[in-house]
Order: structure tokens, then sequence, then C-alpha cells
């Protein structure tokens, strides 16, 4: 069953790339990551259910639920067709339910390393994948968008870089990795999605997600690595001064709705912070009217699927109403499917979640799962901050950080 792991894993980072990039294969084939989890559910679910023996939902298997059947009851209330909850279900609570059938499963600690380091494999092959793009697009049209690897997306791809990186650094302060070939690769993942793709989110993340990573060393106020940190971060802020990241004069005196991304205007020709601004800004906008119009969605939204992309209706995607807004985004989307309350449940289970992994860093003595437990906070940050961001419900982001927290399960194992 490893095996089938692994390929779903491929999966994850290549069938949606392949069939939708390249064309090679019908979109159809894209839903064979659903397949392998079903076939993971009959094997190590299904015959607990039939059977009635234990299920194990420890130690967040109760949450999952619970937001999953929180989700249900509103898609029951407003009356959700069967297809469009299940598509509700799939947009945004897939993975969670893989982890369920994870800390189900038979896979021991020692096949979690092994499929951790395929992961890494597959992230290790982005930057280079990317650089091929890059070189291929030579002559042509240059397209900083399609510069995204296999992630299809240059935003989610940016923000898995910046957790590869820190795992490369982890990996290098242990030992297990000749720091040549660490460096090289960290060069390469900043080289790849982050500037040939002209990925802001991995410059705009990066501090945020490396400062909680390390806060402990801060903490030990170890001189040498604070000096490196900060002429690091001084080394950053120069060179995102030199590529025009953070230039927000911005006018906000003219921002309506009505005029849709336009009514923003800034001092500069290059206009796309201002839009990136404008639309997240709007977005929110809609949504509070999306509640102010029925205050009752608070709790549960409009129901779950409700709110879906679909894919003829992503592929044909533009914002033209409200709605447009709503659904655009990750975060405003989750809240028209299951309210703010349930919005901020699933944020306090993320939360829930860090508090815990970090806990259980202190309880355990290898160092691997140490890492992991410690990645796993700025993990969980970024995920909630990019929902205003980017797409951490896309395939690779969540099944990246449902596949992180699945490591929770063997610290019973461990820590003895």
């Amino acid at each position: 069953m490893k095996n089938i792991f692994l390929v779903l894993m491929s999966l994850v980072f290549f069938i949606s790339w392949i069939a939708d990039e390249l064309n090679l294969l019908p979109h159809f084939f894209t839903w064979s990551i659903e397949l392998f989890i079903l076939i993971l559910f009959i094997n190590f679910l299904l015959p607990k259910i039939i059977f009635l023996k234990k299920i194990n939902l420890t130690p967040f298997g109760k949450n999952i639920l619970f937001i999953v059947i929180y989700g249900l009851i509103g898609s029951f209330i407003y009356f959700i067709d069967f297809y469009s909850t299940a598509l509700g279900v799939r947009a945004f609570f897939k993975y969670a339910i893989l982890f369920l059938i994870f800390i189900n499963s038979s896979f021991t600690k020692e096949s979690y390393k092994k499929m951790f380091n395929y992961w890494l494999l597959l992230m290790a092959v982005q930057p280079i994948i990317t650089l091929i793009q890059y070189l291929s697009s030579l002559g042509g049209r240059y397209f900083p968008d399609a510069m995204a690897g296999t992630l299809l997306n240059t935003g989610n791809g940016s923000l898995l870089t910046i957790i590869f990186i820190i795992c490369l650094i982890d990996l290098m302060n242990q030992n297990k990795i000749n720091k040549y070939i660490a460096y090289l690769f960290i060069f390469l993942s900043i080289t790849g999605i982050p500037i040939l793709g002209e990925a802001k989110a991995f410059f705009y993340f990066s501090p945020i997600i490396l400062f909680i990573r390390y806060f402990d060393f801060l903490v030990d106020f170890n001189f040498k690595k604070i000096s490196l940190i900060f002429s690091g971060l001084i080394i950053f802020v120069y060179l995102s001064n030199q590529l025009g990241l953070f230039n927000f004069n911005i006018n906000f005196s003219d921002f309506r709705l009505s005029q849709g991304k336009e009514s923003i205007s800034t001092e500069y020709n290059d206009n796309t912070l201002a839009i990136s601004i404008s639309e997240r800004f709007l977005a929110l906008v809609a949504t509070y009217n999306f509640i102010k119009e029925k205050p009752e969605r608070i709790i549960f939204g409009s129901g779950l699927g409700s709110n879906v992309f679909r894919y003829d209706t992503r592929e044909n995607f533009v914002i033209a109403t409200e709605q447009g807004y709503i659904i655009k985004y990750s975060a405003t989307r989750l809240i028209a499917n299951i309210g703010v309350v349930g919005f901020l449940i699933f944020c306090f289970i993320l939360m829930k979640i860090s508090y815990y992994a970090y806990n259980a860093s202190f309880r355990i003595q290898d160092n691997f799962f140490i890492s992991v437990y410690r990645i796993i906070p700025a993990f969980s940050i970024m995920f909630i901050l990019s929902m205003f961001y980017s797409e951490p419900f896309e395939d690779v982001i969540a099944f990246s950080y449902w596949f992180f927290v699945s490591s929770l399960f063997y610290l019973p194992n461990i820590s003895k």
C-alpha cells in the first residue's frame, strides 16, 4: 500500500500538469487522484466501518470530522444537491479526509520517512523543470505565469518552495545532506519559480514563514545566527527594492465595487500590485454584502458546495459580478460555503494543530520528526494567510500540508 501512496503523491504533482498544461491527457484523468484516495479508503478505513472496529481519530480526527459534518449540515439546510456537495467536500476537505485514512493505515514511521524523502525529490525537480520551461520560451513569447514547474500556479509553487527551502536548511543543520548540494538546490529554488515566474508571493511570505520557523534561534540569541539572519534580511530588502516588490504608493480615494479592480490607482505605470490589492479588498466587500443580504449566512454560509469552481467555470472564469469576487479567493470562497463561523473553526483547527506540533517537538529525540513538527506551525500560518492571496486548497499545497500533519500520528511511538 505504500506504493499506492507514492503513486498518489506523484499524481498530485504531475497529473494536472500533464492533462491541463501539456494537454497529453484528457482532463478526466485528473480524477485519478480521487480514485487512489478511494482505493486507500477501501483498504484501510472501510473495513473498520463495516466491522465496527475502532477508528483512530487521534490526534485531530475528531476536529476534522466536526468541520466536515458542520459543512454538510449547511448543505442539508440549504438543500444543496448531492453532486455540488461532493464537489464542495472535494474542494476543501479532500486531503483532510486523506489524513484520516493515513492515520488508520499500517504505515510505519520508517515508511513515512521514505515517503517524505520522495516528497523532497518531487520538490527538487520543480526548479529544474522551471528552468527547462524558461529556456524553451526563449525566442518566443515569455509568460512568467507558465514558469511554475509542474505545480501550474506560480503563487502555490512559490509558497511550497519556502517550505522546501526550510526542509533543506534543517537537513543541512542535521548533516543529512551535503551543504553544497543544499546551497545549490536553494539557489535553484529561488531562481526558478520565484524569480523566473515573477512570483512575488515568495518575497512577501518568506520573511514571515522563516521568522516563525526559526523563532527559537532568536529567543536563544545566538549572535552568529542572528547576524546571518539580519545580513540575509538586508540583502533581501535591497533586492526587493530593486525589483520594485514593495511599491505601496497607492491612492485609495476612489475605490468602489461598481468600478471593479480599475477603481484603484497608483502613481506607477505598472499597476499590478494595485490591481492585486483592489481585487482582494473588493472580494472582502462582496463577502460582506453577501452576508449582509442574509445575516444567517454568517453561520453556514450558503451551504457547502454552493460556491465552488467546476472545470468549465474555472476555465472560462471572468470577474463580472460580486459572486465572481467571492469565489475567486480561497478565504472568501470558504466563507461563502461554510460561513464566517465555519471559517473561524477551520482556522482554529489549524492553529490547534500548530500548538500541538510545536509542543510535540520537545517530547521526542528523533531529529527528523523534530524538524517536521517545527515546520508545521509555519506551514499552518502560511496556509491561513495564503487563503487571501493564493489557492492553498489546490492539490499540491493541501496534500503537502496534511502530509506534514500526518507525521503527528507517530508521536506516541517515538516519544516513548
